[in-house]
């Protein structure tokens, strides 16, 4: 994917612009969703829930669109992105935790024509590294898909996805690190490589993943600083997936979500793995109910949104419902303990934590574990009022929130202002899916929706 990055010397060749329509930050899923669906703008597809069988458009208009380059001018578009390539996140946790397949299915993906435009695009690369979930039963509750593809399928589609949109040329190496109004728009401040630029964007689509601020256990606040140098966040190693490489010995990790899994599959082999969880160890195929995703799921949108704020935000939690593994990790974890590689600790908590050349780790249950290193698989936290690029946004013109969510308009704008949100920021509009593809697929769609109306009105 590296080729596909935001090199210097591309960058001295096409200056960032100093005013453009549409700036996005983040370039992984979300914002290569929200591209795509400007790019094909009238062409995109309509509907952005996925069927359950067969296909919208014909293959052979697929495979057309597949092969029709497209190109949006710097000055239209832009994306700036910390690290400056592509789908870089996804491509570091693929690593870091040796994820060989995606938990979404086929028709998950960030191309906005059609849902069947993975699938087509692997046919056509005659490409068979799918993973077929032949024990997740066919019910009215769930009808399919039934086929997940590999993580380095999705990259590889990711980069051709990027190639025929010549997106490179659109990509930036910045960070955002603050929003204000101006006449024209938004001035977003950007830290570069050469320094600091602001630029002035009509609008602005913030389409960062999760991982921005970490979310940490209670016994987290009481370390000592020594311990506080030397505690992992799985994110940590997202960002330096080589890290991972150095962890030996035993370790403990903390939380019971997908995450956790990949870390004792990719641990356990080294050392000893004591997997703390504070409540049941709990198998979900997906991160949300299969309802969702089901012959009633366009039911269950209509009835969410027509719920109140409160009762979405309880729909939110009700569906996710925390950290949960798939059939297909959780038996590789069964069979790390049957090994006696890997301890669950169920219904456990983390007492209290300190580091003097090793762990030692308190449980809730009073049993004392020393170990080598010590990870929080403990997923984010959610408040604008504390993001470093919204705190301000925040303070100078405040959204209502709800649980550190901003409650923005239906088509996730920010009040009155240009700036629009995705991913779980947006999750009070966008549901419980809000975090995942077909999320992208929603909020790139009501974005640019809101986009086409501002640029006719």
């Amino acid at each position: 994917f590296s080729e596909m990055g935001c090199k210097r010397r591309t960058q001295e060749r096409h200056p960032l612009p100093e005013a453009l329509d549409v700036l996005i930050i983040g370039a992984g899923p979300h914002g290569l969703a929200m591209a795509s669906r400007l790019l094909l703008g009238d062409e995109a597809m309509a509907d952005v829930i996925p069927p359950i069988e067969s296909y919208v458009r014909k293959p052979k208009d697929v495979r057309a669109h597949l092969k029709k380059v497209r190109r949006s001018d710097s000055t239209k578009l832009a994306v700036v992105d910390a690290g400056g390539v592509w789908m870089e996140r996804w491509q570091n946790q693929f690593k870091a935790l040796g994820i060989e397949y995606l938990r979404s299915h086929e028709m998950m993906h960030p191309d906005a024509f059609d849902h069947s435009t993975l699938s087509v695009w692997a046919h056509a690369k005659k490409r068979s590294d799918f993973l077929f979930l032949e024990k997740l039963p066919k019910n009215h509750e769930y009808c399919g898909p039934f086929v997940l593809p590999s993580s380095r399928m999705m990259l590889d589609f990711c980069k051709d996805l990027v190639k025929l949109g010549r997106l490179e040329d659109n990509l930036w190496q910045a960070r955002a690190d603050a929003i204000q109004p101006c006449e024209s728009g938004m001035t977003v401040t950007l830290t570069t490589a050469d320094g600091t630029q602001s630029l002035c964007a009509k609008h602005v689509v913030i389409a960062r993943g999760p991982t921005w601020r970490r979310q940490w256990p209670c016994f987290y606040r009481n370390l000592e600083e020594t311990a506080l140098a030397e505690i992992h966040h799985a994110w940590d190693l997202f960002d330096m997936p080589d890290k991972i490489d150095k962890l030996r010995g035993r370790g403990v990790i903390v939380g019971g979500g997908l995450t956790s899994a990949h870390l004792c599959a990719q641990l356990a082999p080294r050392g000893h793995i004591d997997l703390v969880i504070r409540r049941q160890r709990r198998e979900k195929q997906y991160d949300l109910e299969l309802s969702w995703m089901g012959p009633n799921r366009r039911g269950l949108r209509r009835e969410y949104e027509q719920a109140s704020v409160d009762q979405r935000a309880a729909i939110n939690k009700e569906v996710r419902d925390g950290g949960s593994m798939t059939p297909e990790l959780s038996s590789v974890v069964s069979a790390l303990e049957a090994r006696g590689l890997v301890t669950v600790h169920e219904w456990i908590e983390v007492a209290t934590a300190s580091f003097d050349d090793y762990w030692t780790v308190v449980l809730s249950s009073d049993e004392v574990i020393e170990a080598d290193y010590l990870i929080c698989a403990t997923g984010a936290l959610m408040d604008i009022a504390t993001d470093p690029l919204l705190a301000g946004l925040q303070e100078a013109f405040p959204l209502p929130m709800q649980n550190g969510l901003p409650i923005l308009t239906e088509n996730l704008q920010w009040g009155k202002l240009p700036v629009y949100l995705m991913g779980n920021l947006a999750a009070l509009e966008l549901g419980p899916d809000a975090v995942n593809m077909t999320g992208a697929a929603r909020g790139a769609q009501r974005i640019s929706s809101a986009l086409a109306k501002s640029s006719t009105a």
